[in-house]
């Protein structure tokens, strides 16, 4: 069999719903690395909440982090580093922004404390606060927390003042935890595989993906063969080629992969 290149989404897919990998998960992922497969995590997670993961896995290839906006090998300075301007800050004088989070490779910067944001590890008493005296180095992604009303809003306010960059969200961050996420201009998880086909000399029908959210559709679409989870959204399973039988909950990465590459 040809090698793989094998793009997890973690969250709802690789992950299970306590958020951890389980041992067959893990036995599996490493089978596929030893018999040359590329694995590489490709995650909206910044890299500060996904680097337990690749280590766990005894990973040596690239990771994608902020949905393609950082592509780094962990522990080693190898990075394709994207990032915001950090006047979109000013936006906070015109809506009502809850919180301000500003990631880049090992660092969080937030305007103010939060606790229990999706996808955020809690910080009750930041120590720096985001401003433009704390950012030191540009951001790979701005996160804006709104309500639901205002979110289409502050996307069209953006979009109109900062034609260089892409304000997107997705399904987790909806009701009471509206945000917008800003990364430069074309980064997805698809241009970030892209640059690893080419740093590889593979090609896209190489690829093997896995996802369940609305920020995995474009990986999943250029994909060679991209698969939605069971408990994916509707909408990701109609476009994928094919679904996993079992869900994120019962390993049902692994237990395809152990079929699809007869690990």
């Amino acid at each position: 069999m040809s090698t793989k290149l094998i793009a997890l989404d973690l969250d709802g897919t690789t992950l299970n719903p306590a958020g951890q990998l389980s041992s067959k998960t893990r036995n599996v992922l490493r089978a596929a690395s030893q018999r040359g497969h590329k694995v590489v995590i490709t995650t909206g997670r910044p890299d500060n909440i996904s680097e337990q993961f690749y280590d766990q896995l005894d990973l040596t290839t690239p990771m994608i982090n902020f949905n393609g906006a950082l592509v780094h090998v962990p522990h080693q300075q190898w990075a394709y580093e994207q990032a915001t301007a950090l006047a979109l800050l000013e936006l906070k004088h015109d809506f009502p922004i809850k919180v301000a989070i500003a990631e880049g490779k090992q660092f969080v910067l937030t305007d103010r404390p939060f606790h229990d944001l999706p996808f955020f590890t809690d910080m009750p008493a930041p120590k720096v606060l985001l401003n433009a005296d704390s950012l030191r180095q540009a951001p790979i992604s701005l996160s804006l927390f709104t309500d639901a009303v205002t979110l289409p809003q502050l996307q069209a306010a953006v979009n109109q003042r900062f034609p260089h960059v892409v304000a997107q969200t997705w399904g987790a961050w909806s009701g009471p935890f509206s945000a917008l996420e800003i990364v430069r201009e074309a980064t997805h998880k698809s241009s970030a595989i892209q640059y690893l086909l080419d740093h590889y000399q593979m090609n896209a029908r190489d690829v093997l993906a896995f996802g369940d959210d609305d920020n995995d559709r474009d990986m999943l679409t250029h994909a060679g063969w991209g698969v939605a989870m069971k408990n994916a959204r509707p909408a990701i399973k109609a476009l994928a080629n094919d679904v996993t039988p079992l869900s994120n909950a019962d390993d049902g990465v692994a237990d395809y992969l152990i079929r699809r590459l007869a690990l």
